[in-house]
């Protein structure tokens, strides 16, 4: 066998052994290569440093990096480990980090980083195995609101960076794909509404897309009542996926809308 990156490699290819190492998987993961071309955009994967095993010709494994800047130094973001049934239980995982982290760090690359779901022991000692470690957890999230309140809020429709520039974002409180640099690669599927108070103030914002996903959403009190009112004005069902557990304001809320908890996820990293 033989590892080499995915540059060269076509994404029908790719999206084959993809599904084919996540079937069965603890959630289901969505069938359409269309979905998965504009997900690997949005996680700024970068094919060069994205390597797979190959038996003769036939992909059998794989990591997939996206690659940018995160908590200030760059990042090798892995959206996407997994090998195929028939070739588990022979090291691949590591093999292709042995083979991966080289190439990184000749790139510039100082630190990897991964999510993993909480229930999935297996590949978590996989990981500590390879050298990351758990670092914090993220919890998703699910429910119905009621329109019931936010009247005391103006609802703008703006860009993201209007957003920015008013110093609203905070990004210890998103995970890799809902990060600034994935919201503005989305923007263009997205809607950012800006909450205004009494005062011609800001108050808040949030960021959904056309599947009802909360991307980001930030209160500047950090009282999300309001907030999450003022969402039931345009929305009703929502999701909110891999919110840090320190944002307790915000899973308090959610918890006491009884929203449920769909599933939880560690976040690893390990320096280079």
């Amino acid at each position: 066998m033989k590892i080499q990156n995915l540059a060269t490699t076509p994404i029908e290819e790719v999206m084959s052994c993809f599904l084919s190492a996540f079937e069965g998987y603890f959630v289901t993961l969505p069938q359409k290569t269309e979905y998965w071309k504009e997900r690997f955009l949005k996680a700024r994967v970068d094919w060069e440093l994205s390597f797979g095993m190959f038996d003769d010709d036939q992909l059998v494994g794989f990591i997939i990096h996206g690659v940018d800047i995160h908590n200030g130094v760059l990042t090798a973001y892995n959206t996407g480990t997994g090998t195929i049934p028939q070739y588990r239980g022979k090291q691949i995982a590591e093999k292709l980090y042995i083979h991966a982290i080289p190439a990184l760090k000749s790139k510039g690359v100082v630190k990897c980083l991964l999510e993993v779901i909480v229930k999935n022991e297996r590949a978590i000692k996989v990981y500590e195995r390879i050298g990351f470690k758990v670092t914090r957890t993220l919890r998703s999230y699910k429910g119905v609101l009621d329109a019931d309140g936010g009247d005391e809020y103006e609802i703008e429709n703006v860009s993201y960076q209007r957003v920015l520039d008013l110093e609203l974002y905070d990004p210890k409180g998103y995970s890799w794909d809902n990060l600034a640099e994935a919201v503005k690669i989305a923007e263009e599927k997205t809607e950012t509404h800006l909450l205004i108070d009494g005062e011609n103030e800001p108050s808040g914002y949030f960021i959904i897309d056309h599947d009802q996903n909360i991307l980001q959403l930030e209160s500047t009190d950090r009282h999300f009542s309001g907030l999450l009112d003022a969402i039931s004005k345009l929305y009703s069902t929502i999701q909110i996926k891999n919110i840090p557990e320190e944002r307790t304001e915000l899973i308090e809320e959610l918890l006491s809308r009884d929203f449920e908890n769909t599933v939880n996820q560690y976040e690893m990293e390990m320096f280079l």
